[in-house]
């Protein structure tokens, strides 16, 4: 029997089918005419959740969260020309960080490219510095040859992100007008389309994908040291890191964004002051690693990754792909799940550690604590924000903490906790842009409570984000630390040159933040005092709606109260 069909919405229809059976449930859709028949497709599916979004660089990051914090790929879809370019940022973050997405651009037909033709740019691998997939569609066409090559270009797109080469993928759809599904093209018999359907359930079940783990040929006979960088870490992954630490007298130093530090899950030879040890130059005079194995993504601390290298110490790292986060390109790389590594450690026999340096080590840990309780929690101050914060927010709640500044505090200052609490950052590629796109991403798809930490500047470079809050009605508190400007170059050399620093690198705005939320719809309040700041953390946790909190702060008497606290740290290491 022959039915009908536009061939555009026929080709998009049978792509988001796919979709569907390989476990897709999420897209992020900028409008745009070009883009129509992928559009309605997507949104016309009930088991795919489609999220409109007018801005694509809002859309790109949108996506990002929502992948992030459900760890499965996220559609996006946008229109041709330059609102390709748009998504640029958010793909290179995720490439970066390993973050599945399926980038679906609609394009003009290939032979209108340097003809002049509106709306008509090379998009042909226009990500390919930042991609793990490409593939460029051919003009749709309704037979079996064509179908088999669409259907097995998303079969191979879909699963080089979830799993070969997990990250971003790109598929560039040609499209010739008519766009509208009630514009036919053709009349196709039936049989074709339970040839795709059919086709597609072969693609999917004919295949196993696994990454695999290789023995990791283990020759050294004791371990010194665990270090912990940002990541993906479940329960699993923390109780077998534990049991060989406890076993071997293993220090870990865990980055505040491994979320290691926020865990039910005691972790007793977890050291969280580790940065002022390592800014100590003498510290080789009591610790000196000579084997170091790393979990995870770079670390934060500059001053732990420095110490790491010059004290020449044997270091391995084991992640699930492969990757080098090494800029020494001296480590030696481990291509395992962090679970199936461990487990092999735990079967070796390996020489323990010294206990009197693990000791050591954690009653240097505990002396910091009190120290730092002094001087950072009698004041309104950038360190004291944060600190305050993971102390009020409630059991199992999200945060995702800014670049620049906010990133290094959690990560210099956080303590350990007995409390669970999921950490959330861009730091693949550290840009400041995107980050209320992407944080309110992770409270879109989480459900759960979201706080944001974000510095002025940020803020500012994502504004068009705040739409997202009142169109889908976002519970995110967004902590806004306003020190004018970017004051992370207040602790860089070139501070020092007075009138360039301030025009050219500080680069105040001197924005009022009051009436750019009010212009939103967003609820905002000015923070005045330390006991204002946790009363309205508290009230906030009650609260389903979006609200900003903006909190002045003097960048420079912060930094003051930190030299005041790394000198203070000093007498604890003798």
């Amino acid at each position: 029997m022959k039915i009908k069909v536009n061939r555009n919405i026929l080709w998009a229809t049978l792509f988001t089918d796919f979709l569907v059976k390989s476990g897709v449930k999420y897209a992020c859709i900028s409008p745009g005419s070009r883009s129509t028949p992928l559009t309605f497709a997507i949104a016309s599916e009930k088991k795919i959740k489609s999220f409109p979004v007018v801005d694509e660089r809002t859309s790109g990051f949108l996506a990002l969260g929502i992948a992030k914090a459900t760890n499965s790929p996220v559609v996006i879809v946008t229109t041709s020309g330059t609102a390709t370019a748009e998504l640029y940022p958010a793909i290179i973050e995720a490439y970066q960080s390993r973050v599945p997405l399926i980038v679906c651009t609609a394009d003009r037909p290939a032979y209108l490219r340097n003809t002049g033709s509106n709306q008509t740019i090379n998009q042909n691998n226009i990500y390919k510095n930042h991609i793990r997939f490409f593939t460029e569609l051919p003009l749709p066409f309704p037979d079996k040859k064509n179908l088999k090559l669409l259907l097995t270009s998303a079969y191979d797109a879909i699963s080089t992100s979830i799993f070969l080469d997990k990250g971003p993928v790109h598929l560039n759809f040609q499209f010739e007008k008519p766009f509208e599904p009630d514009s036919n093209t053709d009349s196709v018999d039936e049989s074709l389309l339970e040839f795709a359907d059919s086709f597609s359930e072969s693609l999917l079940s004919g295949k196993t994908l696994s990454i695999n783990n290789r023995k990791s040929e283990i020759k050294f006979r004791s371990i010194d040291l665990i270090t912990v960088g940002a990541g993906l870490f479940d329960k699993r992954f923390i109780q077998l890191l534990n049991k060989l630490s406890a076993k071997l007298n293993i220090p870990i130093f865990a980055d505040a964004n491994s979320g290691l530090r926020f865990s039910k899950k005691e972790i007793p030879n977890l050291i969280s002051n580790y940065e002022a040890l390592v800014r100590r130059k003498d510290l080789k005079k009591f610790f000196l690693p000579e084997t170091v194995i790393h979990f995870g993504r770079n670390l934060t601390s500059q001053n732990l990754e420095d110490f790491i290298v010059q004290s020449k110490a044997k270091r391995i790292l084991v992640n699930e792909h492969g990757d080098r986060f090494d800029s020494s390109k001296k480590a030696k790389i481990i291509k395992s799940q962090p679970e199936s590594f461990i487990e092999e450690l735990l079967n070796k026999k390996l020489e323990k550690s010294s206990s009197d340096i693990l000791n050591y080590l954690r009653d240097f840990n505990n002396k910091v604590e009190s120290v730092k309780e002094e001087i950072f929690e009698n004041s309104l101050n950038e360190v004291n924000v944060i600190l305050q914060l993971l102390e009020l927010i409630p059991e199992d709640s999200n945060l995702f903490i800014g670049n620049s500044l906010p990133v290094r505090d959690l990560d210099f200052f956080a303590p350990i906790k007995n409390k669970k609490i999921n950490v959330f950052q861009n730091r693949g590629a550290s840009g400041i842009d995107g980050i209320i796109s992407t944080a309110i991403g992770v409270a879109l798809a989480s459900g759960k409570l979201t706080y944001l930490v974000i510095g002025d500047l940020s803020f500012y470079y994502d504004l068009n984000a705040l739409l997202l809050t009142k169109q889908f009605a976002i519970p995110i508190k967004i902590i806004l630390i306003n020190n004018n400007g970017g004051r992370i170059f207040n602790y860089l050399p070139i501070s020092k040159q007075k009138e360039i620093f301030q025009k050219y690198f500080v680069t105040p705005i001197n924005l009022d933040f009051k009436k750019i939320s009010e212009s939103f719809g967003v609820s905002y309040e000015l923070i005045k005092s330390l006991n204002e700041y946790k009363k309205l953390i508290v009230n906030s946790n009650k609260s389903n709606s979006c609200l900003i909190l903006e909190v002045k702060t003097d960048s420079l008497f912060t930094k003051s109260l930190k030299e005041k606290f790394w000198n203070a740290t000093k007498k604890f290491l003798k």
